[in-house]
């Protein structure tokens, strides 16, 4: 049951072959606020794509605790307790995310004082 987003902004609307040919470009001798102005690419991505600063695989926001795999075997859990008439709680459940982060040693970015993870449950 990995989340499949619906695209709400227009950030990062070029394709990375534009990406590119904007570096090409720039590299010949163009100037890079010129480049990014006719390629549609913001001047700080073209800067940061140059400085070798920007990674290949562009994706916008953060970065997934779980994978699929990990995701579908939380999800399979919580349906067979539905189905045995166990309710969990938002609360129960954001601690049960946590403590399967923290069993499998996967590196999380869950707040531990601020949501007191550790103390449900």
């Amino acid at each position: 049951m990995p989340c499949e987003c619906i695209r709400k902004s227009e950030k990062n609307e070029w394709l990375e072959s534009t990406l590119q040919e904007a570096s090409t470009a720039v590299r010949s001798g163009r100037k890079v606020r010129e480049v990014g102005r006719s390629l549609n690419i913001p001047e700080s991505t073209l800067r940061d794509q140059l400085k070798g600063n920007q990674s290949n695989k562009l994706q916008m926001g953060r970065k997934h605790v779980f994978n699929e795999e990990q995701e579908n075997a939380i999800a399979n859990h919580f349906i067979k307790l539905a189905n045995v008439f166990f309710g969990i709680t938002p609360t129960e459940l954001r601690s049960l995310a946590y403590r399967f982060a923290e069993m499998n040693k996967i590196k999380n970015r869950f707040i531990h004082e601020k949501n007191c993870w550790s103390r449900l449950a």
